[in-house]
């Protein structure tokens, strides 16, 4: 929906809230703020997702956030964008993630994640596990994978 806004006045009356951008993060004040009550607009100039938000390639994933406040909050922030994408007609597949460890060092990062972060949400595969996740997978030379749920 688009207005035409003649002066101050009547932009006061239609909104108290205006946001620039309607990526992740001008969507989350948006709503944020409309539920707290406020008239919100959005401005966008694009129709499409084509700035930072795209940066993460539509992943919602808190994998790698260290545990503590910044995983609950990235916990929290993916239950809100579940709840929000399909009001917007955002697709939301909530699929998990796979990173494929080809070489030694790889592999050993991946242990260590999962020794250090102690969650119940990712654990490690071997090379025909990691194939059953994703047909994508290219096993030749694939040590093991590590798997979030989330």
């Amino acid at each position: 929906m688009s207005y035409l806004v003649k002066d101050e006045y009547e932009f006061n009356e239609l909104c108290r809230c205006a946001i620039a951008g309607a990526g992740i993060v001008g969507l989350a004040h948006a709503l944020a703020a409309a539920k707290r009550g406020l008239k919100v607009v959005v401005f966008e100039r694009n129709l499409y997702a084509v700035g930072a938000s795209i940066r993460n390639f539509g992943m919602i994933w808190p994998v790698g956030q260290p545990a503590g406040i910044l995983y609950e909050r990235a916990l929290r922030a993916r239950e809100i964008w579940t709840e929000v994408a399909p009001q917007a007609g955002i697709a939301l597949d909530p699929c998990g993630s796979l990173h494929l460890a080809y070489r030694a060092d790889e592999m050993d990062v991946l242990q260590e994640f999962v020794e250090t972060q102690g969650r119940d949400s990712v654990r490690l595969l071997d090379a025909a596990e990691a194939a059953e996740k994703s047909p994508a997978v290219v096993t030749k030379g694939l040590l093991g994978a590590l798997w979030s749920e989330q």
